[in-house]
């Protein structure tokens, strides 16, 4: 399943959404909205209830003194102090951020309620302890007023904390002794915000997200992994039920600086992408397609357009007739189409098939447009770094294809 994650100039953005039926639920962000303005929308269109709804509290913003939390500050639940060790030494500081959670999520009419989370380093942090404790202290309450609704954890940590596989296992050790209490787990991971390539992911660190994935599903947890991007379909592959993506890069890759945890520098002007799924590359439309000369275009269009409803206009060539939104739009299509294959295919083992075939065909998509010197390279580093993280989970895991 695909989510939308929730973002800034949201409105016309979703209804368009909601309209393609391109997805499959909606992880709300109270920093960036009134949730009263939210609340009047959903109960005066219909179309925002056919689907799931869920809300990132991102409680975490108080473990950084110097965050922006936006709306945050505004509402109850958010905690007036700093989450530090004085504020964590206190269980009743746990039991009140629980509490008012959890008020906050059912006056918000959620389908699934959220855990708070905290933010790791390393699953080896002291924190993690607390964040048990916390999760513990959600079932009970929730057991206690009588509330019957999925429920699911929810986890923030720093990308570099996947190298550790041996951390990782005893986290994993000691949540299995209450994962059986919930029904899934929510997954933001914080990307470091020095890679240049859009799409990249270290295959080391990308093997320790397949892994966590995996491990958590055989824990029978329904696993949502939001702020995705291209990486998403090894999510699939390995057994996650649904991720969270967005039309806005930032909303595609999380990383504290963008997110208004730390300082941030400017960001440059943003350009229109298509997203191809046979290239498994999100292409500038005017740089890298457009500028095909004509002669190429029926070989290299054959290779890049996916079959959606932008295809018409590239085709016609006119970068000005391209809209923004048009372009979103496509990226959600286009993901949603393989993403349901990956989804109906009936084992791991089919699964994983499946997305090597799609890592092949990419491979020789991109080697091919880059054979033809008078195009702008395509860097397809990441597909390797994607075969290489899934080889070393099918060897750790005994899956044979």
């Amino acid at each position: 399943m695909i989510y939308a994650q929730h973002g800034p100039a949201w409105k016309p953005k979703l209804d368009r959404l909601l309209l393609k039926q391109l997805i499959d639920g909606i992880i709300w962000d109270p920093r960036e909205e009134r949730v009263e303005r939210i609340n009047e929308i959903r109960s005066t269109d219909e179309s925002y209830s056919s689907v799931e709804n869920l809300v990132d509290l991102k409680v975490y913003y108080k473990q950084f003194p110097s965050s922006i939390t936006k709306r945050l500050s505004e509402l109850e639940y958010f905690p007036e102090n700093n989450i530090d060790r004085t504020f964590l030494r206190h269980t009743e500081n746990l039991e009140t951020l629980v509490e008012k959670s959890i008020d906050f999520q059912l006056e918000f009419n959620v389908d699934m309620i959220m855990a708070p989370s905290f933010y790791l380093y390393s699953f080896n942090d002291r924190i993690v302890d607390k964040l048990l404790d916390t999760w513990e202290l959600f079932h009970e309450h929730l057991e206690e007023i009588g509330i019957d609704r999925r429920k699911y954890v929810s986890i923030i940590f720093n990308e570099t904390a996947l190298e550790n596989k041996s951390y990782i296992a005893d986290f994993l050790d000691d949540f299995s002794d209450i994962a059986q209490i919930f029904d899934g787990i929510y997954i933001t991971v914080d990307r470091e915000n020095n890679n240049t390539h859009r799409h990249d992911f270290n295959p080391n660190r990308l093997n320790g997200m397949l892994q966590l994935i995996y491990d958590l599903t055989n824990l029978g947890l329904k696993v949502v992994i939001g702020y995705s991007g291209m990486e998403s379909i090894l999510y699939f592959a390995v057994g996650a039920d649904a991720i969270g993506t967005g039309w806005f890069y930032s909303l595609r890759n999380f990383n504290k600086e963008q997110k208004g945890l730390e300082p941030v520098e400017s960001m440059g002007r943003q350009k229109k992408r298509y997203t191809s799924m046979t290239m498994l590359f999100e292409l500038a439309i005017e740089e890298q397609i457009l500028s095909i000369p004509a002669h190429l275009k029926d070989e290299l269009y054959g290779k890049i357009l996916t079959g959606c409803e932008l295809d018409s206009k590239v085709i016609e060539g006119n970068i000005e007739d391209i809209s923004y939104n048009e372009i979103y739009d496509q990226y959600f299509e286009s993901l949603k189409q393989v993403v349901d294959t990956i989804i109906g295919k009936n084992s791991i083992e089919e699964k994983i098939q499946f997305v090597e075939q799609l890592l092949d065909i990419a491979h020789t998509n991109i080697t091919r447009y880059n054979e033809l010197e008078t195009l702008q390279r395509i860097n397809g580093s990441h597909i390797q770094n994607y075969q290489r993280a899934l080889d070393q989970f099918k060897e750790d895991n005994f899956i044979f294809i």
